[in-house]
């Protein structure tokens, strides 16, 4: 039996009444497949790598979803319909509508798409969850230990990021945690949001920084996320430089770690070309995240 078809029969194991009719996506991870559930438009998650990092992700996932069908978020998300974190499949509403895009790295999107995308996240940054559903994802101080111990900081930009901390202050906005475009369906002028394994609390706009990464092909994209940001004040837009900085260095690595690809050598040269800017904000002491 090909994978394909045990993700099908480990789905119709949770729910004999799953009808699949068509797989959407797979990959070394998960497959997954549209379908009925109930004559509902339904999907099934089906976990297929047997790593543990992935098997945490994935309950994560799962309970991810059974906070939101306690208590919603202000933003659009799949309805939970069925899950089992041991099997590793979960069920949900299939939403309609398209992703702003299948690349993690689009070429030119239409700008009124990302600012409604930008729109949710925010309203999902305002959102806090019942006590207790979720966790602080990152510890920022290790994660610039490690990285400055894979050679990606110099001794002053550590020390500048490590100031920013400070200025970040003590509070977490909950984030998606994974906003690429692909993960954000629209549909009729709404966006929903997909995949919540990497959701948690962080330091604020780390949602916003991931997109003004991969958004780097939309006119005017980074401007409107530049907006957004000023709007809340230093904190804010010191958390912002430090989670631009912690995304793009995971870019990086993980860039320079894949098998080599005819695309590659140009993203590297894109991230690097960020990087040089980064490394600028870092370096101007009148930058707005570094004002007193």
């Amino acid at each position: 039996m090909n994978t394909v078809s045990t993700a099908v029969a480990v789905a119709q194991r949770l729910r004999a009444d799953f009808t699949p009719t068509e797989v959407l996506r797979s990959t070394d991870k998960t497959v997954i497949i549209a379908g009925e559930y109930n004559g509902t438009p339904a999907v099934a998650k089906v976990l297929t790598s047997t790593e543990p990092f992935w098997a945490e992700k994935f309950a994560r996932e799962i309970s991810a979803y059974t906070v939101f069908a306690r208590g919603a978020p202000p933003v659009r998300v799949p309805r939970l319909l069925a899950a089992d974190a041991d099997e590793g499949v979960l069920l949900i509403e299939h939403m309609a509508g398209h992703p702003l895009s299948e690349e993690r790295y689009p070429s030119a999107l239409p700008i009124e798409n990302v600012a409604i995308a930008l729109n949710t996240l925010k309203a999902l940054a305002h959102w806090e969850p019942a006590p207790d559903s979720f966790t602080r994802a990152w510890n920022y101080t290790d994660r610039l230990e490690r990285y400055r111990g894979f050679g990606l900081f110099r001794p002053e930009e550590h020390r500048a990021l490590t100031e920013l901390l400070g200025h970040a202050g003590p509070h977490w906005h909950f984030a998606h945690g994974d906003a690429l475009p692909v993960n954000i369906i629209l549909s009729h002028g709404r966006a929903a949001l997909l995949d919540w394994e990497y959701a948690d609390y962080y330091l604020p706009a780390l949602d916003f920084a991931l997109l003004w990464i991969v958004l780097r092909e939309t006119p005017g994209a980074r401007d409107l996320i530049a907006a957004h940001i000023d709007e809340d004040g230093m904190a804010r837009r010191a958390a912002f430089t430090v989670n631009r900085a912690m995304l793009l260095a995971r870019e990086l690595r993980t860039h320079r770690e894949l098998p080599e690809a005819p695309w590659q050598k140009d993203r590297l040269r894109a991230l690097a070309e960020d990087w040089d800017l980064l490394r600028a904000d870092l370096n101007e002491p009148d930058h707005p995240s570094r004002r007193p």
